[in-house]
């Protein structure tokens, strides 16, 4: 009886929960947004028959985590592959119902008829239109209260606002506006992107700035899916290969629209001259950067790590706190700092090169300075890490078997290939493999310290020391295109490249290899 006694409780909590779960998914739908809405109404069901069930006791407490594992995990990884799938930019960005809706909503002046105008401000902040006809009077009609915003620029094509005859003797509720107010709020800035429709479904809208005129749709929907022009009978149809409305030419008019592609992301990549040749190049340097970086910040952590592990060597806990200060000091911090200290001109590595040796670098302008000014900057991040875990493993061999090997007259250096790196090794290799597929989509260090460059001849947007991650990041965000799609495509098979990654370190991690 006690199991039950907070059942009325619980069930209350899980209404208060669901029905504004319902209410949003609700609104999602009325978006048009139908996978999703159905995906998060499924979600609900779930939360409901767990909490509510009592064959969903075990899952009350893992179903938070599994929830939140699948919005912030499952979820993008899934979006992002079926985004690689599709022609979605800057130039394909809505849906299809949404671009053949802003042609339809398309008009030109009739030029037959045309009406003076007011506005009424209303307490409410809103505002009302008032029409007549400048050839009939008793023609006059209201807009229900609508918003404006001064200045605003209008965005895109807007649905028309159906107007009401305004019966004779009724006056507009509100407070009129003079023409120079409507000028001096700028609130004809806003209204030229607005359409208005009288009952008889005609159209008007503002033309110049105290008249409105009667108006008609551009584009007739045919049957077959095409578009009529109803002034030069020029006919469109949906291309969704190119994802446009196109005409007979070939031209394409309107807004582009998201289509599905297949394949042709990735084959562009292995194809598209303009992409191929920077695609490579990139995904070798970040093969190399991120094997180059491991065996670095290895060997560098691993030597400091032998030095202080030297019983004779005075101050040593001073010598290791001063070599690990690096760790402590945030890598955005350290990567500015460097950036200045690398600055080609005016830096203090330059300055001092220049005094002592008579030459200076070209870190910023020389791919082959830039990649190795990034290399000795990711050392100088990563080494103090390699450094802690190496002291670790150091400390866990037994000091018998040196004492062993030296009375057989083995020396130091024999001692660290023959003894030490074999038993070190193989626990390290994890972190290693973990090492690799970090520097792998090392995307702070570049963006912050070369930010690509130098630029890459010919490579259009690509940088000589750009990763894959931050091409990929060029390539959705800076492009003039902003190729959503193509990025996806290369996102994906990173994804696929450092999941066998974490799956090798997986294997690693459950056995003990020898190697």
């Amino acid at each position: 009886m006690s199991a039950h006694r907070g059942y009325p409780l619980r069930q209350i909590l899980v209404v208060l929960v669901v029905l504004p779960a319902l209410y949003l998914n609700f609104n999602i739908y009325q978006t048009g947004n139908v996978w999703i809405a159905l995906a998060i109404l499924i979600v609900i069901g779930l939360g409901a028959f767990v909490y509510l069930s009592d064959a969903g006791y075990t899952y009350r407490y893992l179903f938070p985590g599994f929830l939140g594992f699948g919005l912030f995990v499952i979820f993008p990884i899934v979006y992002m592959v079926f985004l690689s799938f599709t022609k979605y930019s800057s130039q394909n960005l809505l849906s299809f119902d949404r671009s053949l809706a802003m042609l339809e909503q398309e008009s030109f002046s009739l030029g037959n008829e045309s009406y003076k105008y007011k506005l009424y401000a209303q307490e409410d902040g809103r505002y009302i239109l008032y029409l007549e006809s400048d050839t009939h009077s008793e023609k006059r009609f209201v807009s229900a209260p609508f918003e404006l915003t001064p200045g605003e620029q209008p965005q895109g094509t807007q649905e028309a606002q159906k107007l009401s005859p305004l019966p004779p003797g009724q006056e507009v509720p509100g407070k009129p506006l003079e023409f120079t107010q409507v000028t001096r709020q700028k609130l004809f800035i806003p209204m030229r992107g607005r359409q208005f429709a009288l009952p008889d479904d005609t159209l008007v809208a503002m033309e110049g700035l105290q008249k409105f005129a009667s108006r008609e749709r551009l584009w007739t929907l045919n049957a077959d899916g095409s578009l009529t022009n109803r002034q030069d009978g020029k006919v469109l149809r949906p291309d969704f290969r190119l994802g446009f409305f196109v005409t007979d030419k070939g031209e394409k008019v309107g807004a582009g629209f998201r289509t599905y592609t297949g394949f042709d992301n990735y084959v562009r990549i292995v194809t598209d001259p303009r992409i191929q040749g920077p695609f490579f190049k990139i995904f070798l340097w970040t093969i190399a950067f991120s094997g180059m970086s491991v065996v670095l910040t290895f060997g560098v952590g691993m030597l400091l790590a032998v030095i202080l592990e030297w019983k004779e060597l005075g101050f040593r806990r001073g010598y290791r706190t001063l070599l690990i200060l690096p760790y402590a000091v945030p890598a955005v911090l350290s990567i500015l700092i460097f950036k200045g200290l690398f600055n080609q001109e005016f830096g203090a590595v330059n300055e001092f090169l220049r005094g002592t040796l008579g030459f200076a670098p070209e870190w910023e302008t020389n791919p082959w300075g830039a990649r190795a000014m990034i290399l000795l900057v990711n050392v100088w991040l990563g080494y103090p890490y390699m450094m802690l875990v190496c002291t670790g493993m150091l400390q866990s061999i037994p000091s018998g078997i040196y004492e062993a090997s030296a009375i057989d007259g083995s020396g130091a250096v024999v001692d660290f290939f023959r003894l030490t790196l074999p038993l070190v090794l193989p626990p390290l290799m994890p972190i290693l493999i973990s090492s690799f597929a970090f520097n792998f989509n090392n995307f702070n260090l570049i963006y912050l310290l070369t930010g690509g460059g130098p630029k890459m001849v010919g490579g259009g947007i690509a940088g000589e020391t750009d990763l894959l991650v931050n091409y990929t990041f060029n390539i959705a965000f800076r492009d003039s295109g902003t190729n959503f799609g193509l990025a996806s495509a290369i996102a994906t098979l990173l994804f696929f490249i450092v999941g066998v990654l974490a799956w090798i370190n997986l294997k690693l991690s459950g056995r003990n290899v020898k190697i």
